[in-house]
């Protein structure tokens, strides 16, 4: 194996078939017609962005590539629908001016904030989401789906399934053993496949070893993705900002799968610790003490500041940015400590051009809507 090694927990394997062994029995009813599924084929363009493991494999960075392509290519109205995974509201919610991301979820609340001019919804039942949408006094042309695979109900159009370079899923348990949520072979549902966050770099023997495990067939083509970042934007003023690589940084995350950031970091700063919360973690006010009190302590731990006198900062993601703006009453002395790393994707090789062309051709059919 050349790939990254992960963590799995054989010892719960029992436990994992009885898991999956449901799971299959689901997806068969779906297969045979036992279970719906509603298609909106004849009246919108609908494209499902999801993945078998259990989070961390990129959907966001990838719906964001899919808006910036759609709109260059003058491809509009876009929305964006998702269920808004730990929000604190239920049912159809159609983004407004005020809302916040408690409400709408960090992922569609960070779209929004990012896509002024995309609609953004959540709705837990997908297919009245899409209803909903398509009842709107400008209906989408495209209705982007976020984290859709296992949701069976509705059908994409175009059904596209991730799988991290750093957690391959043919080298992964269904849960609890290992993070999958269905077999590997799950993967016969979609259209295309992407293998996200690869090194900027991917060497031959590693797509070869992808290319003959993944469980794919001759008609569904793999692409290769990584990510960029760019310059830090502060939570103060949400602009972008020139930061001293000297600066001692301490990392905050609540995501599934923060590797490639921190190696970002690690790489251009001087990384202090790393504070790890949970997935979508709902930050409160006294995780933002405990990060307040460790910025302030940072000399009593052995570290120094830079030679400018400059104080340690907090780096963390686009997403844990968008809760922590939620939070009313931070105080503007700790946003103007608080940074956040736009992600953006990239394909390698020649893969753009091919992805990009394999979705416009889709979006581009004749429908009732377009």
């Amino acid at each position: 194996m050349v790939l990254p090694k992960f963590h799995t927990l054989p010892v719960l394997l029992p436990f994992s078939w009885i898991y999956s062994g449901i799971m299959s029995l689901r997806n068969w009813a779906f297969d045979k017609g036992y279970f719906t599924q509603t298609s909106f084929e004849d009246r919108v363009a609908i494209i499902g962005v999801g993945n078998i493991c259990a989070g961390g494999a990129g959907k966001t960075p990838h719906i964001e590539y899919l808006i910036r392509l759609l709109q260059q290519e003058g491809i509009g109205p876009i929305a964006v629908l998702s269920r808004g995974y730990k929000r604190q509201s239920s049912g159809y919610v159609l983004a407004k001016p005020g809302i916040t991301a408690s409400r709408l979820g960090d992922e569609s609340y960070q779209l929004y904030r990012k896509f002024p001019d995309v609609i953004v919804a959540v709705c837990e039942k997908r297919v009245v989401g899409v209803q909903k949408l398509l009842q709107l006094e400008e209906p989408p042309r495209v209705i982007l789906l976020d984290d859709v695979y296992q949701h069976r109900s509705i059908k994409p159009g175009l059904n596209i399934c991730l799988s991290s370079y750093h957690r391959i899923l043919y080298q992964d348990y269904v849960i609890p053993a290992g993070l999958l949520r269905e077999k590997a072979k799950g993967l016969n549902r979609a259209d295309l496949v992407i293998v996200t966050k690869c090194p900027k770099a991917l060497r031959d023997e590693e797509e070869s070893e992808i290319m003959g495990h993944m469980p794919t067939t001759n008609f569904q083509p793999i692409y290769y993705s990584r990510y960029q970042y760019g310059k830090l934007y502060n939570l103060a003023t949400g602009l972008p900002t020139d930061v001293d690589p000297r600066r001692e940084v301490l990392i905050v995350t609540g995501v599934a799968d923060p590797k490639v950031m921190v190696e970002y970091v690690e790489k251009h700063f001087r990384l202090l610790d790393h504070m790890i919360y949970s997935d979508h973690h709902r930050f409160s006010y006294s995780d933002v003490h405990d990060m307040q009190n460790r910025l302030d302590n940072v000399n009593r731990d052995g570290y120094c500041t830079n030679s400018s006198g400059e104080k340690p900062i907090i780096i963390t993601t686009e997403k844990d940015a968008a809760r922590l703006m939620d939070m009313k009453s931070l105080k503007d002395e700790f946003k103007e400590r608080v940074f956040y790393l736009p992600t953006e994707v990239f394909f390698l090789k020649n893969h753009e051009e091919l992805f990009n062309q394999k979705v416009l051709d889709y979006v581009r059919k004749n429908r009732t809507n377009g």
